[in-house]
């Protein structure tokens, strides 16, 4: 995807999910789904895991390039990417660190919610800071899928937006 198609599908997506989520009760939001995480639990790891990113995001791109240099492989496409997740997914890796979701004290819907718009807003209008070539030979790092591109960082934040979507809309 080229950067105007990528802002606008990462826009949808995340705007998707809080229209998903706007309509359910301030109990149900906090709820387990299962054995799984609550609806607000997987709000909060995704808006933990854009905060990451977005900071990288936020440094010099010279600063990125020194830190990780250049990728020594193909650039992956959006399935490739989606492939490499779901691999990583099948070996039984889960979030870790800063990326599990730990509720604060009295949490609240709304601040939740806009905390994920916000920080998904911030990502999306990144991209008009970056060139296409720009996109494709920048590296960052990836807590498990190690360096990758910064649009494939964007694929992935893409799709896990949605893989996370799927949970929450079980417990909608």
């Amino acid at each position: 995807m080229k950067k105007p198609e990528l802002k606008e599908a990462l826009t949808e997506r995340f705007s998707s999910i809080a229209q998903t989520v706007e309509g359910v009760d301030e109990t149900r939001f906090f709820v387990s789904i299962g054995e799984k995480w609550s609806i607000a639990e997987n709000i909060l790891h995704l808006t933990q895991s854009v905060k990451g990113f977005n900071q990288g995001l936020s440094f010099p791109k010279e600063v990125l390039v020194r830190q990780f240099g250049k990728i020594d492989r193909p650039n992956l496409d959006y399935d490739g990417v989606v492939n490499a997740y779901l691999n990583a997914l099948g070996t039984g890796i889960k979030a870790s660190g800063a990326f599990v979701p730990t509720l604060p004290e009295n949490p609240s819907k709304a601040i939740l919610v806009a905390s994920f718009i916000k920080h998904h807003e911030i990502l999306a209008n990144y991209l008009d800071e970056w060139s296409e070539a720009e996109l494709d030979d920048v590296a960052i790092k990836h807590p498990v899928l190690k360096l990758m591109t910064i649009r494939e960082m964007y694929y992935f934040m893409h799709y896990h937006i949605g893989h996370h979507h799927q949970a929450i809309q079980k417990g909608v």
